[in-house]
């Protein structure tokens, strides 16, 4: 009888660390099956390809953000950064400036935006979450001034293409999701800058002493970062055919929320790409039931919010949960 139940015990123990360890998959499994109950229109193909391409820009930024937070930082600005982006590359469009050369100024001011928000906090010692807050509302009066606080309309059909558009059955979105996950996913897993990454996450001074230079790798992780949110405008743009000033706006809220569920912790020094874009569809198939409900708009925010509240307090307890069993082993 005891070895049954030690046999049983074991058991529960490697099926609970399954659960811990894949938890934004369990829950977005739970919340399909509950989406469905509540909706029988919420498994219809076309909904679900619809809930896909909704979040494929939070996506985009969830992705770069693995990196921020895995890296033991935190990234502010890139809600106001991707609406000024937007308007920047809606207004050389509307101006018929060729469309490569648009999506290039595009990246290049992502780029810069994001050496600023690292370079500013590395070289004065800041913290970063200070520095990207105040970054924020510079990009956020600079997209109002640019877009005179109105939509910039008239843009090139390129970007309808790039945002509406399908390769085969395939909305366009998801293959440029995809490539960046893809890239990103190789560049945290695979290579000596991810591993200096999540070093740097993990313990700044002993990743310094060990010979890290933690400063160059926090400022290239922000320039990722800023051309993350790039792509991300470059997709929202295109969706809407419109640059929307206040296209970004709260969407650094959706990202934290999605990394978190998807297994990167907080305090850093871990990133799961491929648990990021499950995070994100959880984001996205709460909107989607919300919507099939009929929910207001306004209770839709208080849900997002208590999404992030439970992510945060699931992230907290499961650190606890291994640090305790590593601690008994």
């Amino acid at each position: 009888m005891k070895e049954n139940t030690k046999t049983k015990s074991a058991g529960s123990g490697v099926l609970l660390d399954f659960l811990l360890n894949n938890k934004a998959l369990a829950i977005l499994v739970i919340l399909c099956i509950g989406a469905a109950v509540l909706s029988p229109a919420f498994l219809s193909s076309r909904n679900l390809m619809n809930v896909v391409r909704q979040v494929c820009a939070s996506s985009i930024l969830g992705i770069g953000f693995t990196l921020v937070i895995a890296s033991g930082n935190l990234d502010l600005s890139v809600g106001y950064m991707l609406g000024m982006l937007g308007v920047i590359m809606g207004l050389l469009s509307r101006e018929q400036v060729p469309f490569p050369l648009v999506l290039l100024a595009g990246v290049v001011c992502g780029a810069v935006c994001g050496f600023v928000n690292g370079f500013t906090g590395v070289f004065f010692k800041l913290p970063l979450f200070i520095v990207t807050l105040a970054t924020g509302q510079i990009y956020k009066g600079a997209c109002q001034l640019l877009s005179n606080t109105s939509p910039v309309n008239g843009l090139q059909e390129a970007f309808k293409v790039l945002g509406q558009g399908y390769l085969g059955p395939i909305p366009i979105p998801i293959y440029i999701m995809a490539a960046v996950g893809l890239i990103l996913w190789v560049v945290l897993n695979k290579t000596r800058f991810g591993r200096y990454a999540i070093a740097t996450g993990g313990n700044r001074e002993a990743a310094r002493t060990s010979g890290i230079n933690t400063s160059s790798v926090t400022i290239w992780i922000y320039v990722i970062m800023g051309i993350c949110v790039s792509i991300a405008a470059m997709v929202m743009t295109g969706r809407a055919f419109s640059a929307q000033p206040a296209a970004g706006q709260g969407m650094e809220m959706d990202a934290i929320a999605a990394v978190v569920i998807g297994g990167t912790s907080l305090s850093g020094g871990s990133g799961r790409i491929i648990g990021t874009v499950i995070g994100c569809l959880i984001v996205g198939v709460i909107t989607n039931m919300l919507n099939l409900a009929a929910v207001d708009s306004n209770w839709q925010l208080v849900a997002k919010g208590i999404l992030i509240l439970l992510a945060v307090l699931l992230d907290v307890a499961t650190s606890r949960y291994f640090n305790e069993k590593m601690k008994k082993a």
